[in-house]
């Protein structure tokens, strides 16, 4: 998980966990060295990871998150950032406060998705609530939360906030990172699916890849009709250059 490419100008490590004691330790780790920016996960509703109280677990811990805040940041001189969300629920939407301690135990940044951790990834992310976050601090907020096109892209950046992070909204259209910025795209989505699995491949291995990208493929093929019969075979091959064929015939008749 700590394996970083020649393609990636500025590295990022995310930790997540819930023991100060045990960030006290890893963020002295040489494994880190590489690494220009650590971020902390507090904003991770996934159930294996709450129910071992760690990511948005912590949300209910303000306490025990400043002192994973500053276990990191009195331990490092690289820029220490935290990710979280709206609050656990909706009758405890706690972000504002939350940024506030992240601040004042020494965070550089914070990034806020808009949703309780209840909600998970249903419903709209709530974009007051960042901007209340964006008007409480003096540090960078970065908004994240159903940014997929031009108009949510606009409608985020009201908040105030300094920069934006995508996640579900690259999945399948990695342009539209060139989309928001009102540039052409360099290669078409076939040479961008090639070029995607190639990096994965080289880096992580054939076998690894054509599990991986199964996912990615059926992403890419959102808004393509009468595809059934072709998803069914990625997910059966798992001979890298054969997937590759499949995927290749399927989007070269599509441009």
């Amino acid at each position: 998980l700590l394996k970083t490419t020649k393609h990636e100008k500025v590295k990022i490590v995310q930790l997540f966990g819930h023991e100060p004691e045990v960030f006290k330790e890893v963020i002295k780790s040489p494994l880190l060295q590489k690494f220009d920016i650590i971020d902390i996960n507090m904003g991770c509703p996934a159930p294996k990871i709450v129910n071992n109280n760690d990511g948005s677990a912590l949300m209910k811990d303000l306490k025990l998150a400043q002192e994973i805040v500053l276990a990191c940041t009195q331990n490092t001189t690289k820029p220490v950032t935290v990710k979280f969300r709206a609050g656990w629920d909706l009758n405890s939407i706690n972000a504002v406060e939350f940024a506030k301690m992240c601040e004042h135990a020494g965070a550089k940044a914070i990034t806020i998705h808009g949703r309780t951790k209840s909600q998970g990834y249903s419903g709209k992310a709530n974009y007051d609530i960042i901007k209340q976050v964006v008007n409480a601090v003096n540090i960078p907020v970065i908004a994240n939360g159903d940014v997929c096109d031009k108009q949510s892209y606009k409608q985020i950046l009201e908040t105030g906030c300094a920069g934006v992070m995508i996640g579900r909204g690259a999945l399948g259209n990695p342009q539209i990172f060139n989309e928001l910025q009102n540039k052409q795209p360099q290669i078409t989505k076939l040479e961008t699916i090639i070029t995607h699995s190639s990096i994965l491949k080289e880096n992580m291995g054939e076998k690894f890849t054509v599990l991986n990208m199964r996912k990615h493929y059926l992403w890419y093929m959102k808004g393509i009709e009468n595809v059934s019969e072709v998803k069914n075979r990625i997910t059966r091959e798992e001979n890298f250059e054969k997937v590759t064929q499949i995927v290749y015939d399927l989007f070269n008749n599509q441009e």
